[in-house]
């Protein structure tokens, strides 16, 4: 690991032994810039708040959307399928003029009778 001595120390201009100033904003005035700060005397008012009345439980929505007829009593299943296997399926809807709900269910009622179970989708 190297070592420079020279990184850790300060360097401050020949002839001068002060410390640095901080800067004045740039938006402020002249007269705020070399005036000394008096916290207590910038700081604004507190406004007194009026008390919020919150709404009533009974108008906050805690039921679940309601669904579509056709949703009724039916679970969701997602699955992954690969671009081209999305496109073909897609195609094949539109080749058959099925929705593709309609061809899955389809394609696992044939699984479950190649599984020798009921066609219940």
């Amino acid at each position: 690991m190297w070592y420079c001595r020279h990184a850790l120390t300060r360097t401050i201009p020949k002839g001068s032994n002060k410390a640095m100033t901080k800067r004045p904003s740039l938006f402020a005035s002249k007269a705020e810039a070399n005036a000394p700060l008096d916290v207590e005397a910038k700081r604004p008012p507190i406004a007194k708040r009026e008390p919020v009345e919150a709404a009533p439980i009974s108008k906050l929505s805690t039921s679940p959307q309601k669904r579509p007829p056709s949703r009724e009593g039916k679970r969701v299943l997602s699955i992954y399928l690969k671009p081209e296997a999305w496109k073909q399926l897609r195609m094949l809807s539109l080749d058959t003029e099925q929705p593709t709900q309609a061809l899955g269910e389809e394609a696992i009622n044939l699984l479950f009778e190649k599984h020798r179970l009921n066609r219940i989708a």
